[in-house]
């Protein structure tokens, strides 16, 4: 089995990652900005590329947004959650972005691109009732995946303490919290968890963090989707630590 990646943006980023890739399927007559940027990574890596009918990349697309460009790949390799702590060993400051059965893939995709920008050590995900690394993810994290560890756990609850027994403060995302996200100690090493789209954070999520906070709120709508919530918290994280 393979997995697919599509896109040439997410195409580019394997392939300059490193990561094995079996093949990069092109699309007859396709006119891609960025597709010989595509095939130059690809014979620079040694990978074979093959030019196939459209219809042999859309049957492969979930989403029908490969541009003409399909990589094949190894499954995903999952990251350990000792192997996250341990890229931040020693640093005063570290991001960890935690999901609390984070189910649609866009979404998961697009945290990864905002941890990867954000210089976040990892992601972590529950390992049942959640998105799993595959072609929306891949797509939405324009390439991220190739550069951010994400590690999958059984017990989230679990995971938190053995970040908290790291250094970490754990910071949970409520709409319901008190505390502002401006006025809390969002620096230093810092886990963020967001829950999942329509519950939020499990109960059992919320009572293992240190605090939780909210966004505040100008307008009607009560809350930010999970992914542009996890880009404002990760990136005021950053903000403290220019400041």
């Amino acid at each position: 089995m393979s997995d697919v990646v599509e896109g040439r943006n997410a195409v580019a980023e394997l392939l300059r990652s490193g990561a094995p890739v079996r093949r990069v399927l092109v699309a007859d007559g396709v006119q891609v900005s960025g597709l010989a940027e595509v095939e130059r990574l690809a014979a620079s890596a040694g990978v074979p590329v093959e030019r196939r009918p459209r219809r042999d990349l859309d049957g492969m697309s979930p989403r029908g947004a490969h541009q003409g460009v399909v990589a094949l790949t190894e499954p995903f390799g999952y990251a350990s959650l000792g192997g996250i702590i341990g890229r931040a060993e020693g640093s005063e400051r570290s991001l960890v972005i935690v999901l609390d059965h984070v189910t649609d893939p866009g979404n998961l995709g697009a945290v990864v691109r905002s941890a990867e920008v954000a210089g976040a050590a990892g992601v972590v995900v529950a390992k049942r009732r959640s998105a799993a690394i595959g072609p929306g993810a891949w797509k939405s994290s324009a390439g991220a995946l190739a550069h951010v560890p994400v590690a999958q756990v059984t017990n989230l609850a679990r995971a938190l303490r053995e970040l908290k027994d790291a250094g970490y403060w754990i910071a949970g995302a409520s709409e319901h919290a008190e505390e502002l996200a401006w006025d809390a100690p969002l620096d230093g090493r810092l886990v963020l968890v967001l829950g999942s789209e329509d519950r939020g954070l499990a109960r059992l999520t919320a009572e293992a963090c240190d605090f939780l906070v909210r966004l505040p709120v100008a307008g009607s709508v009560g809350s930010l989707n999970v992914a542009q919530a996890a880009s404002v918290l990760a990136f005021e994280w950053v903000r403290r630590g220019r400041a």
